[in-house]
This record gives C-alpha cells, structure tokens and sequence, in this order.
C-alpha cells in the first residue's frame, strides 16, 4: 500500500515536470518565432550605453521605491563618501536634479578640480531632508548651490518620510533586492527576450541612471515620449512672492549654521514651465496646448527678492530657447546648456575664486 501511494506521488509530479517542460519548450519556441518577426517589441536585457568609467545605480522612472535616498541616507553603497568630499553640493528638487547633468558636472570637475556632488532628488523634497543629509554625514562642503523654489520648508515628501523611518536595514534589504532584481532580469531576458505584449510593458524598461560619483542624472530613456512637450514659452503670467514668515525665520536659522561650519551659500533657479498642476494636466492632454518654459526673467523674480532678503548670492541664466520635457523639467539639451552657462558664471563669483586659491 505504501509502495503504491509511493508511486503514485511519484507519477503526478513526473507528469507535472512533464506538462511544464513541454508548456516552457512551446513558449519559448513562440517567443523566439515572435522575436523574429517583431525585434523592436523585445527586450533582451540591454539598455542605452553610458561611460564605464562612472559608477551608476539603475531605476524605474515610475517605481514608488526611492532607492537612491536609501543609498545615500544609509550610507549603502559609495554615494554618501562622493557627497561628504564634495567642494560644492546642489540642493533643491527634481528641478535641480534633471537640470544638472552628469556629462557637465564631470566636465567642470575635470577642468576646474572643484568637485560637484547632486543631492536634490527626483521626489520633491527640499530643505528638510537636505538638513538630514548634513547632519547625518556631518556634510561641511565649501559651498552650497540651492536652487530656490520653496526650498525653505519643513515638509517631508512620502518617499523622504519614508526613507528616514525605514532604518538601515529595511533599506539595505530593499537595496539589495533592487539589485539582486536588476541583475537576473538583464540576464534572463538575454536568454528570453521579454515582449510587449498589449502594451503592459514597453519594449524597453523605463529607467533613469543615477550616477554614484557626482550624484547626477547620467542617462533616462523617457524624455521622447514627451517630444510634443519641447516648445518655448510665449506669455505666462507670474506671481510674485517673497519668503513667508515661518520660511525667512527657517532660511536664515539655516544660513547662520551653514557660516558656522564654514560653509557658504548661493541661489539659483532653474527654468521651469509651470507649477500649476491643473493646468499641466490639461496641457498634456491636449497636443494642441503644448507645455511652455518661461522666459528668464519671470521664474527669477521671486529668487531675486529671497536673494536680497537674505543677502545670499544668485546665480541665474538666461533661459532663451531652452524647453522642458514635462512643463517643469528641463530636456536633456537644455539641462547640458544649463549647467554649462551656470559653472560659467560661477567661475566668476569671489566664491568660486576663494575656493580655487584654496586648491592645492
């Protein structure tokens, strides 16, 4: 009887090998056959070259996992070390972050010797939990480029609440699987090409590179699907503002500890469309209304009485001709014209000079 209960075990899960083989060996077979007549439609585990020579971390544009805020708040990785021996470091938002690029930023280091780390981020957080960073890595850099577009606040995103609460080693965990996730994809998908399929997935992952040098953009492969977006700016109405209360008390709490530690501060703007979330909306879904960037002098306005109110240098660019991808970011030709006209000025400041001489 045993024998027979035995065998009979046996029988169904040699039959269910069987049945899964013969299932796996038909879809491969169709899979192939479907590679062949539609290539643009699989991914076979590569992505977009970019320098081998830099360090990146790879993510989703559209994950809900912050993983490069993992890294850096947590010390996972070599981001952290980049950022505490960087002479200047960018704060700010996305803004920043999309329009200080990796190919620039390493061109400026290699021609000045001024090293350059980014830590805005792409989730919307600003000056609180870039006062985390400071205080968790005693961050003490020569100069502090923020660019001012409600920096001064005490509000957390989700994704920097997140970060901060999670302890190391949730993030590490997380971190790891990202990785781990990463590395059998590009190499099962080299042997079984992943297809689009009603479009569930695109024929390619959408991902931006994040290098782990300089903290800046070095690669995304999501812009063109925006190409309708790219047009300048004709007439936007603008609203002026100045710092409230509560954000003047926090900004000049904040620039008195950053002259304590030696540190000093200059403001920026980076060019953007709109803020106005409604009517971005509307415009993306209407071709006809095509997202606008604005004119120099408009996004301006408002830094240049925070600059004066707060006697902080500014740094601003003009914008004629650039174009953002989304109505708020800058496109990727833009964004390299960006900071290239940026570090030209800031070449220029008595900060910049100061720190030169310090060179050995």
């Amino acid at each position: 009887m045993r024998s027979s209960i035995s065998n009979s075990k046996f029988n169904r899960i040699r039959n269910a090998l069987i049945v899964f083989g013969i299932t796996f060996a038909i879809c491969a077979v169709m899979g192939l056959a479907f590679q062949q007549r539609h290539p643009s439609e699989a991914w076979k585990g590569t992505l977009p070259a970019v320098d081998p020579n830099d360090n990146y971390l790879v993510m989703e544009a559209y994950n809900d996992q912050a993983f490069d805020l993992y890294q850096l708040y947590y010390g996972i990785g070599d981001s952290i070390q980049a950022a505490q021996k960087a002479d200047v470091l960018i704060l700010g938002n996305s803004k920043p972050f999309f329009a200080f690029r990796n190919e620039a930023v390493k061109a400026f280091t290699q021609k000045t010797g001024i090293r350059v780390f980014n830590l805005a981020g792409s989730y919307g957080d600003n000056l609180a939990l870039a006062k985390a960073f400071i205080h968790q890595y005693h961050l003490s850099p020569k100069i502090l480029v923020i660019n001012e577009n409600h920096f001064f606040s005490t509000a957390l995103s989700p994704y920097g609440k997140e970060t901060i609460e999670m302890g190391y080693w949730q993030a590490l965990v997380k971190t790891m699987e990202h990785h781990l996730s990463w590395f059998i994809r590009f190499h099962l998908h080299q042997v079984f090409p992943r297809f689009a399929l009603g479009k569930i997935y695109g024929s390619t992952p959408v991902v931006e590179y994040r290098s782990t040098r300089t903290g800046c953009l070095a690669l995304e492969n999501f812009m063109q699907d925006y190409a309708e977006s790219l047009v300048p700016v004709a007439h936007q109405r603008v609203t002026e503002e100045t710092l409230t209360p509560t954000e003047l008390k926090i900004a000049l709490e904040f620039k008195k500890e950053m002259a304590a530690q030696g540190t000093q501060i200059i403001l920026t703007s980076v060019p953007y469309g709109t803020d106005d979330m409604d009517h971005l909306d509307q415009w993306v879904r209407d071709p006809e209304r095509r997202i606008l960037v604005a004119k120099a002098e408009e996004p301006y306005e408002k830094v240049d009485v925070t600059a004066k109110t707060l006697a902080l240098p500014l740094i601003t660019v003009d914008s004629t001709g650039m174009v953002t991808f989304d109505g708020r970011h800058l496109d990727e030709a833009s964004a390299l014209r960006f900071t290239h006209l940026f570090f030209d000025k800031f070449l220029k400041s008595s900060e910049a000079e100061l720190l030169l001489k310090a060179k050995p």
